[in-house]
């Protein structure tokens, strides 16, 4: 064992210079070399930032600034660990909020102060076995490699060895990821035929959710959720379940019991502050994103809609002018960022207009529209929905239905985010029949997608690059056709020769992407082909 643990590369974060030295001493007494400490969350992430670590040994308790559970959670939203890497949290806590938030972020393992040095020899040797047994499958699916990652797992799947269930559960993981909702379904349902398994009955309930059997859904997020009242995932997966089935305030009751269990969770606490500013609950919004703010002001998923959100609840329930306090304070916290100016204007624009305040309201309006457009494709699709109900709210009602109409252009194939375009329309009445309006665009959209692709096919390309290239002009935020753009206008310069103009919007079309969709797979397959061409 200590053979293997002196070739690695270890970071200690503690804010105890003692303890620091401890675990330093420890490490060397196995052979390790290879060990940098750091004090507190900003000096581990910059230390994560430039180096590569085999194993993280970071407190959950690190005083001012970041905690263990907010390191954690920005490393593995930003990338910057890779699936090798072992994560221990280190704590001598054990209050209800430090556990729940943790567990949420799941760690490779937990290490109680004090522990001893075979304790810690002991755990090490498990992970790293652990990790180098899954470390190729996981490679593959990290390099967005999932041809070759199922190759690999249907393998290790037919030596059944005595892992075979982490294998399985990878695999069908890789389904759900892929679409694949059948498959997923066939997969946990087999080990569930085996034994009751809480992973493979949280999976077959999502993949009931995919194929929008909701009603089966819910029945199975409900009995996860009695089996065991702290599966906060089950609380996620139940609401929105239930919201697909339209029971928004059955979903909000979900979510407030969820952040009764475990208020740590930011991205929770938006979700509860959003659904309740939705459902006229601006008392239950006002404390939810509240508590987000609080939690959430060293975490990645701090985020300026928070505090507008707030500040819409406050001018509800206290005053506009505690709204305003709270657009302050937004407007300290995000110093420069021009989405925090788009929400800061359309939130003030309302909050002026109920105090009475309609030139200041009027001006707040014609800064949104000039940060909004200044934003462009950067602008998240969420954005329009606020400020199509902000321009509603303002009298731009044909401003407003314009927002949502671009809005489904962009987002033809979300279907989520589609079905949140129709409430929008419905609830604010710009639309007798929104899934007309809706239906409508797609199909036009998939009409000229599949005429570009036919173009292509028989071999006009050019007239299939322009037909791309004004679609992309109209529809800049869509990323179907951004793709298809860059598809087509490579293939013409496989056949013609490379155009440095060309090469340049493939770049900017492939780069929109990037921004909207990361993990997209077709995204990284055409990635991967422009590589090549530049290389040409």
């Amino acid at each position: 064992m200590a053979s293997k643990i002196e070739q690695l590369s270890f970071l200690i974060v503690d804010d105890y210079g003692d303890f620091r030295g401890v675990l330093r001493n420890m490490l060397q007494s196995f052979g390790v070399q290879k060990i940098d400490s750091v004090a507190n969350g900003r000096e581990a992430i910059s230390h994560i930032e430039a180096n590569r670590y085999d194993v993280i040994l970071c407190d959950y308790n690190l005083g001012e600034g970041r905690d263990g559970q907010q390191v954690l959670e920005e490393i593995r939203a930003r990338k910057l660990i890779g699936p090798s890497t072992v994560f221990v949290m280190v704590t001598a806590e054990n209050t209800r909020l430090m556990v729940m938030g943790a567990v949420e972020y799941e760690p490779d393992s937990y290490l109680t102060k004090p522990f001893t040095k075979d304790l810690l020899a002991q755990r090490l040797e498990r992970l790293l076995m652990r990790k180098t047994d899954l470390l190729e499958i996981e490679q593959a699916i990290a390099h967005k490699d999932y041809d070759l990652a199922n190759q690999l797992l249907d393998r290790r799947i037919a030596d059944n060895p005595r892992n075979v269930n982490e294998f399985i559960k990878l695999k069908a993981d890789l389904c759900l990821k892929a679409g694949a909702y059948d498959q997923a379904e066939n997969i946990y349902s087999g080990v569930l035929m085996q034994r009751e398994v809480a992973w493979a009955r949280m999976g077959i309930g999502k993949a009931y959710y995919h194929n929008r059997r909701y009603t089966e859904a819910k029945s199975v997020f409900e009995g996860l959720i009695e089996a065991n009242e702290r599966f906060m995932a089950a609380y996620d997966w139940l609401a929105r379940t239930l919201l697909a089935l339209d029971e928004a305030e059955a979903a909000q009751k979900v979510l407030e019991t969820a952040t009764s269990h475990s208020a740590k969770a930011v991205v929770r606490q938006r979700t509860l502050g959003e659904l309740a500013l939705k459902n006229s609950d601006e008392k239950v919004a006002e404390k939810a994103f509240g508590q987000a703010i609080r939690m959430g002001k060293h975490s990645i998923y701090k985020h300026p809609s928070l505090y507008a959100n707030l500040a819409r609840a406050k001018a509800v329930t206290t005053s506009g002018d505690v709204g305003m306090k709270v657009l302050r304070d937004m407007q300290k916290a995000f110093k420069g960022d021009r989405e925090a100016d788009l929400y800061a204007a359309m939130t003030e624009a309302v909050i002026q207009e109920d105090m009475g305040n309609g030139q200041r309201a009027r001006q707040c309006m014609v800064n949104a529209h000039e940060f909004y457009k200044e934003l462009g494709t950067r602008a998240a699709p969420e954005l329009a929905l606020d400020m199509a109900r902000t321009c509603n709210r303002m009298g731009e009602a044909d401003r407003a239905r314009e927002l949502l109409q671009q809005a489904v252009k962009n987002n033809h194939s979300d279907e989520l985010f589609l079905k949140e375009v129709g409430d929008t329309l419905s609830h604010l009445g710009l639309s007798d029949d929104p899934q007309a309006m809706i239906g409508d665009i797609k199909k036009g959209i998939v009409r000229l997608n599949n005429r570009g692709v036919e173009l292509a096919r028989v071999g006009k390309l050019d007239e299939a690059m322009l037909l791309f290239e004004e679609a992309v002009e109209g529809m800049p935020g869509n990323k179907v056709v951004n793709l298809n753009a860059a598809r087509i206008f490579m293939l013409y310069m496989q056949e013609h020769g490379i155009d440095s103009r060309r090469l340049e919007q493939v770049r900017e079309y492939l780069e929109r992407v990037r921004g909207m969709a990361p993990e997209d797979r077709t995204l990284h397959k055409m990635q991967r082909l422009f590589s090549k061409l530049v290389r040409q």
